[in-house]
């Protein structure tokens, strides 16, 4: 099964090579759980102390779950994070204030 997400994850991983490490101000951990249907199919880790993103289930600071539309719709512009929250698009595991701080570093530029 395609999803939109994994057109758009290679997208985020050229950002994250434009980071420089030594300048960030975020070094956490983030999980996302790309969702179809309401079951899980994709799981993505954002390792902002590493500057890494790969497809792993592991620990992390912060775990967001979504289904694919809702997370094209995050990174493409087209629905704020925190709206989606608001309109129960998206589950935040974790500090959502830690959540909203990661927008920069995943919005499409």
């Amino acid at each position: 099964m395609s999803l939109k997400s994994d057109t758009l994850i290679p997208k985020i991983l050229a950002r994250l090579q434009k980071v420089d490490p030594s300048k960030r101000e975020l070094t956490s951990i983030f999980k996302f759980k790309i969702t179809v249907g309401g079951a899980v199919k994709k799981t993505w880790m954002l390792d902002l102390k590493n500057v890494k993103l790969y497809e792993a289930d592991e620990a992390a600071d912060c775990t967001l779950t979504c289904d694919d539309d809702t997370f094209a719709d995050m990174i493409n512009k087209k629905l704020e994070p925190k709206t989606a929250v608001e309109q129960d698009k998206l589950d935040i595991d974790g500090e959502l204030a830690l959540a909203l701080k990661l927008v920069p570093y995943i919005s499409e530029l």
